[in-house]
């Protein structure tokens, strides 16, 4: 069953094609092989679709916004998101540009200004996704993560619960970096409760 979350975000957004294609997937897979990689492959499209959203209901700093003709969205280290992602992009836009998929398969490759909004994979080993959350700390890059520990500098962090994949807000840190969220978008989030200053990140 797919979230209540991303039923809104298809509704919304009219990418009901991709509910259609993972049940549809779902129905015909038997062994138990197929069915792992059908699990990770809806779980890439989810993760996708959830990407598109966050760049549809955020807005960002006008003076930022103005500097590149295109949406940019940094993936790194997950090619199943990138193939997802790259399949909404070449049908889709964010507010009103298309968007462009940079794939980086190392923090070290991503530059501060190549994004509006960065998803870094649970691949990535927890040490490296602190120092570029710090490194992007004085931007207003949208930086989304999939991480237990919820590294200081994320805006938006995927969470699994009751084997479905949910997300939390970090709401300081959206408004620290002035990105304004849409009312829709809180109300599917949880709040992501910031680290106090005893906390590792």
């Amino acid at each position: 069953m797919l979230s209540a979350a991303l039923r809104l975000f298809a509704s919304l957004l009219g990418i009901l094609c991709f509910a259609a294609w993972a049940t549809g997937q779902e129905a015909t897979t038997t062994s138990p092989e197929q069915a792992a990689i059908l699990k990770i492959a809806k779980a890439d499209n989810i993760k996708a679709v959830y990407l598109y959203s966050f760049g549809r209901f955020t807005q960002w700093p006008a003076q930022e916004f103005a500097l590149h003709p295109e949406f940019r969205i940094g993936i790194v280290g997950s090619a199943g998101v990138r193939s997802s992602l790259e399949k909404i992009a070449g049908k889709r836009t964010v507010h009103d540009r298309p968007i462009k998929v940079i794939y980086y398969q190392s923090v070290l490759d991503v530059e501060l200004t190549d994004c509006d909004l960065l998803f870094v994979s649970a691949t990535i080993f927890p040490v490296d996704i602190a120092a570029l959350m710090g490194r992007l700390q004085e931007t207003s890059v949208l930086t989304v993560t999939e991480s237990s520990s919820r590294p200081n500098g994320t805006v938006v962090n995927f969470v699994e619960s009751n084997g479905q994949i949910q997300f939390e807000i970090n709401l300081e840190e959206a408004k620290r970096k002035q990105l304004a969220m849409d009312a829709r978008l809180l109300r599917q989030g949880t709040r992501m409760q910031p680290h106090s200053p005893s906390q590792s990140p």
